[in-house]
């Protein structure tokens, strides 16, 4: 079946499949958990037929409520409980308001899962079209190939479908994690930037509609970009980097989205470089190394993460706007 529910939760609007079991606004989070079905899963040894002792880099998981086998999976693996994801939501979006949505498990024994929570309204910068996504998604599975996602999305996930059009958005903050022996603390940093996110979602859409508000001229973009992608003084040709602040540049005056009054703002000069930082900038990919991993991670903890910062600080300084510390 197209929605693959095994068992889910949900507030307000029904999902268009009838199936979940209603909880109030105010549900708290071990009825989300009982409610969505999050098992735990643990880790068993695997034996070939006719042999006693276990195969050494194998193990099996199972569900310890049911019994029911779920994948098997390499030594290297480490089991991330659906819960400790969902806590992990949970606690990042404290404070600001962010109430559970729709929780539940997929598949005929619920291999993969999901939490997501709303933010209070979606937050739209002054004559920008688009929105800041409103919804927060934690997914991750027990299959042996779903990695642990923490995302930032604008679609209300409540099956497969709308699982896999959330995971495909283009836009919005997004940590991926396999669950690898470092999967725990790397889900502990990941926690720790998305609640750093989800806390500054009402004092940055205020300074985005300053920065929307504040005219901005490519002189001044020309001088941000010597701050923040400088020309080495040295008598060698730099292409790359050349190429890099033209394209800067280009996406200022015709970058995706940037139409009528944010052209020409201190807005469109950050949504330029970071365009640029996400979509545009050479990523180095070691051998043996995911392009689209590294890309990803660059975006929001590496080179192309600490860019952006670098851009809103000279152009905020440009512009004379003063940030929240």
């Amino acid at each position: 079946m197209p929605h693959d529910i095994n068992q889910m939760a949900y507030v307000d609007q029904e999902p268009w499949h009838g199936l979940g079991t209603q909880l109030p606004a105010n549900a708290d989070y071990e009825s989300i958990v009982e409610a969505a079905g999050f098992y735990i899963a643990e880790e068993r040894p695997l034996f070939a037929p006719g042999r006693d002792e276990p195969i050494p880099d194998k193990k099996a998981l199972f569900r310890t409520d049911t019994g029911e086998y779920l994948a098997t999976v390499n030594r290297g693996y480490e089991v991330i409980q659906f819960e400790e994801v969902a806590r992990t939501l949970v606690e990042a979006a404290g404070g600001v308001r962010c109430i559970f949505h729709t929780a539940g498990t997929l598949g005929r024994y619920g291999k993969r899962g999901w939490l997501l929570g709303e933010l209070p309204e979606p937050m739209r910068v002054r004559g920008d079209k688009s929105i800041i996504k409103r919804y927060v998604l934690g997914y991750t599975g027990h299959d042996g190939t779903t990695a642990i996602t923490l995302k930032n999305v604008a679609t209300r996930v409540v099956c497969q479908n709308t699982i896999g059009v959330a995971l495909g958005e283009r836009d919005g903050a997004e940590w991926h994690i396999l669950h690898t022996t470092s999967a725990k603390v790397r889900l502990d940093e990941a926690g720790r930037a998305f609640r750093r996110m989800v806390q500054g979602y009402e004092r940055f859409a205020a300074l985005s509609d300053h920065l929307a508000m504040t005219r901005f001229s490519e002189h001044q973009l020309r001088n941000v970009i010597d701050v923040v992608m400088p020309l080495p003084q040295d008598e060698v040709e730099h292409p790359r980097l050349m190429k890099g602040r033209n394209k800067v540049i280009e996406l200022f005056h015709a970058g995706r989205g940037l139409e009528g009054s944010i052209r020409g703002t201190a807005w469109g000069a950050l949504q330029a470089f970071s365009e640029y930082a996400d979509h545009h900038r050479h990523t180095r990919v070691p051998k043996g190394k995911n392009m689209d991993a590294l890309r990803l991670e660059s975006i929001w903890i590496g080179k192309a993460a600490s860019l952006k910062r670098q851009a809103l600080a000279a152009i905020a300084d440009t512009a004379r706007i003063r940030l929240a510390t």
